[in-house]
């Protein structure tokens, strides 16, 4: 099982060189954060975009699936912006290019879309945490019927490989008190999750509404659009908003009510059914734990990518606290009103 992390192998005078030749794009030049692409933007305040260069295993199927996607969204309107690929000087709105190994990557240009990361802001409100997961179930319901071959794809990422992700990179996990843990929520998905999985809806999804994929205003008062969906696929629905509140609930002093924050905004919107909600608490802890165990193998392939390390020792800490939650008080209180 694997999933590449290695980022493609441009520095940023020759993304510069690329923009310039395949988009006629100039301007002052920053990388950004990525876990398996190069991202960089590119231009002044006001006109900014991003110059995405995929990791050396993403297909162009996939990208175009994603622009798809963009196109469903702006159309219903479900985010006050959705960033729509612009085409080439060859009128392409993906684009080939080497590396200097020889290796071929595809490269896009996408809208900078202005705003701060759910990461930058303090202790969010419980509007802008209902926000987010309304938006979120807006998002699958621009998706309802939604298909693509691309989507099909195997990915570390996806719910229904959790218990292949943990056989495969468990034994990684040091010191052993961090692998129990791991295996306490193991057993627990084992003995809850999947006797019932086939009460359980299946949808395209985002998949990846982590702190640093969700753009908010400047007020930190409403969501302004989600990014990175290169982890979209098709799998249970509930786990949407599940993945969405495990990454809010990192570093706050009341986990629980801040996912059910989450998850009361998304069942407003999208209700979700008795067997989703009493299985949301599992999913986040099992995304909790697959979290762990991709970035400890993906760390050790590519150990200078600072990316991958975002929010582990939270999340660990995140392991811990659930262990000693009363798991009945705790779907007591994730249960939407």
């Amino acid at each position: 099982m694997s999933d590449s992390c290695v980022l493609p192998g441009f520095d940023a005078t020759e993304a510069a060189a690329i923009a310039k030749r395949l988009f006629a794009l100039e301007g002052p030049l920053q990388q950004l954060d990525g876990e398996r692409d190069l991202n960089f933007l590119i231009g002044d305040k006001g006109s900014r975009y991003v110059f995405k260069i995929a990791n050396v295993d993403e297909s162009p199927a996939l990208l175009e699936c994603q622009h798809q996607v963009f196109e469903r969204l702006a159309e219903a309107r479900v985010f006050p912006e959705v960033a729509t690929a612009r085409a080439s000087v060859n009128g392409q709105l993906i684009e080939t290019v080497y590396s200097k190994a020889g290796h071929e990557h595809v490269c896009r240009l996408m809208p900078y879309i202005e705003g701060r990361i759910l990461a930058q802001v303090d202790n969010p409100s419980p509007a802008l945490l209902e926000d987010l997961g309304g938006r979120l179930a807006r998002l699958d319901q621009a998706l309802e019927s939604f298909a693509h071959p691309a989507l099909e794809r195997p990915l570390l990422w996806k719910m229904d490989n959790a218990l292949d992700v943990l056989e495969a990179f468990k034994p990684l996990l040091t010191p052993q008190p961090r692998r129990d843990l791991v295996e306490f929520f193991e057993a627990g998905y084992r003995e809850r999750v999947l006797p019932r999985l086939g009460y359980l809806r299946r949808a395209v999804i985002h998949n990846d509404a982590n702190r640093a994929n969700v753009l908010v205003d400047d007020a930190g008062a409403r969501v302004v659009s989600i990014i990175d969906f290169g982890d979209m696929v098709e799998s249970w629905l509930v786990v949407e908003p599940a993945v969405a509140a495990t990454y809010a609930m990192l570093d706050r002093d009341e986990p629980v009510r801040v996912a059910a924050q989450v998850l009361r905004g998304y069942h407003a919107e999208l209700p979700l059914g008795s067997v989703e909600i009493d299985l949301a608490l599992d999913f986040i802890c099992m995304r909790l734990c697959m979290s762990v165990c991709i970035n400890t193998h993906q760390s050790a392939l590519e150990p200078d990518n600072r990316y991958l390390l975002t929010d582990v020792e939270s999340i660990w800490q995140l392991l811990g606290i659930l262990r000693e939650t009363d798991a009945a008080e705790a779907r007591a209180i994730l249960a939407p009103e």
